[in-house]
C-alpha cells in the first residue's frame, strides 16, 4: 500500500471478492484512495459505514470521506446555536481600579443570542500524485448582534505523505474578523503527524508557529507557538478512550500580553449497537498565566479555564450525506481578576457533510 498502491487495491479487491470481510474492504477502500482512485475509493467507503463497524473504524472511515469530499468539492458543516454570553462577559459590575471603585457597564449586549454556524473547506492536488495540495477554508459564527460575529479564512499550500499512517507539513495564512472588522493577518507553519496502530487505536502530534499582526492593536503583535500530542484507545467495538495534552506561548510586543498556556483534555466515545446512537464526552482543563502586570488593572493576569462537551449522534444515519449532531457544551474561566471571570453554555444543532 506504500509503495504500490495500485496493486495493492488489486489485490484486496480479490480478497474481498472471496470474502467478503468489511475489514478486507476497508482495506480495498484506503488503497484505491492512495490511489487516487477517489470515485471508487468514496463508494468502498460508503458501502463500509452502512456495515456494523466500531466506532474507531467508522471514524477513519468518514475521515477518508471528508479528505475525498474536499478534494472532489467542498466540505461543509452548517448549524444553529444559543450562546448564552456570546461576548464572555463577566457577570460582576464593580470593580476595584487602584483604589477607586468603578462601576462597569459592557458596551454590548450580554444576553443569550441565537447563532448561525457555516464552515467550508475545499483543497486541490496540484498535480496527481505530488502530494502538493492547496487548501482553503473559512468558518463563520453569526449572531444576533453583530459585533459578536466572527469569520476565519484560511489559505495554504501542503506537502502531505501518506499511506497507513498520515504525515503533512504546511504554510499558510489566516485572517481573522471580529465584529465584521478586521481583527488580524497571521502567516503561520505547522505540521501533523498521525500514526495508527493494527489494534485500530491511533496517536499523534502536531504543532504549528505564526506571527500574529493586529493593525489596530499592535501592542499584540509578536509570535505565537503552540504544540499538542493526542491518543485514542479503542477499548472494545462501542467504546473508547481519548486523551490530549497542548501548549502555547505567545510573545507580544507589550509584555503583559505575552502569555503561556497549557491544556489537558480526556474524553471518551460510547456507541448503543441496537440504535447505532453515539456519545461523545469531553472534558478540558486549561491554565494561562501572563508576563507582566496589566497596566490598567496593576496585577499580573492568571486564569484556569474548564470545558465540558457532550454530542449525541446517530453513526448510521445521514441526509444527503450529512449527519445531524445535537451538541452540548459549557465553559467557564476563573481568573484573579474578576473582569476576566466568565460562564458560558451554548447547545446547538449541527449537520456535518459525510459525502
Amino acid at each position: 500500500m506504500g509503495t504500490d498502491p495500485s496493486r495493492a487495491a488489486e489485490i484486496f479487491q480479490s480478497l474481498y471478492n472471496e470474502t467478503g470481510a468489511p475489514r478486507v474492504q476497508l482495506e480495498l477502500a484506503r488503497s484505491l484512495y492512495l490511489a487516487g482512485q477517489l470515485n471508487q475509493a468514496k463508494e468502498q467507503f460508503i458501502d463500509v459505514l452502512n456495515k456494523p463497524i466500531p466506532i474507531t473504524v467508522r471514524d477513519k472511515v468518514e475521515w477518508y470521506l471528508n479528505q475525498i469530499q474536499m478534494q472532489q468539492s467542498v466540505k461543509v458543516t452548517l448549524g444553529v446555536f444559543q450562546d448564552t454570553n456570546p461576548g464572555q462577559i463577566t457577570a460582576e459590575r464593580s470593580f476595584n481600579v487602584f483604589g477607586q471603585l468603578l462601576d462597569y457597564q459592557p458596551a454590548t449586549a450580554t444576553g443569550s443570542q441565537m447563532a448561525l454556524n457555516l464552515s467550508a473547506q475545499a483543497e486541490r492536488e496540484l498535480s496527481k500524485g505530488s502530494g502538493y495540495f492547496a487548501k482553503a477554508s473559512v468558518s463563520t459564527l453569526t449572531y444576533e448582534s453583530k459585533e459578536y460575529n466572527k469569520q476565519l479564512f484560511d489559505l495554504a499550500l501542503a506537502k502531505r505523505w501518506q499511506d497507513i499512517d498520515y504525515k503533512e507539513l504546511q504554510f499558510g495564512n489566516q485572517v481573522m474578523m471580529y465584529g465584521d472588522k478586521f481583527l488580524y493577518n497571521m502567516p503561520y507553519i505547522s505540521t501533523s503527524l498521525v500514526f495508527n496502530r493494527d489494534n485500530q487505536d491511533y496517536y499523534g502530534v502536531s504543532a504549528q508557529a505564526g506571527v500574529l499582526d493586529y493593525p489596530d492593536y499592535d501592542y499584540l503583535d509578536g509570535p505565537q507557538f503552540q504544540g499538542r500530542i493526542f491518543y485514542n484507545h479503542n477499548i472494545n467495538n462501542n467504546l473508547t478512550a481519548f486523551f490530549e495534552i497542548g501548549a502555547d506561548r505567545t510573545i507580544a510586543k507589550e509584555s503583559p500580553y505575552s502569555s503561556t498556556g497549557a491544556y489537558f483534555s480526556l474524553g471518551t466515545q460510547i456507541a448503543h449497537d441496537p440504535t447505532s446512537l453515539q456519545l461523545n464526552v469531553l472534558a478540558t482543563i486549561s491554565k494561562r498565566g501572563f508576563s507582566g502586570d496589566d497596566p490598567f488593572w496593576g496585577t499580573q493576569r492568571q486564569d484556569v479555564g474548564k470545558s465540558f462537551n457532550v454530542s449525541l449522534t446517530k453513526r448510521n444515519f445521514y441526509i444527503l450525506g450529512f449527519t445531524p449532531v445535537l451538541e452540548f457544551n459549557y465553559q467557564t474561566n476563573h481568573s484573579n481578576n474578576n473582569f476576566f471571570s466568565y460562564n458560558k453554555t451554548f447547545v446547538g444543532l449541527f449537520f456535518k457533510n459525510v459525502y
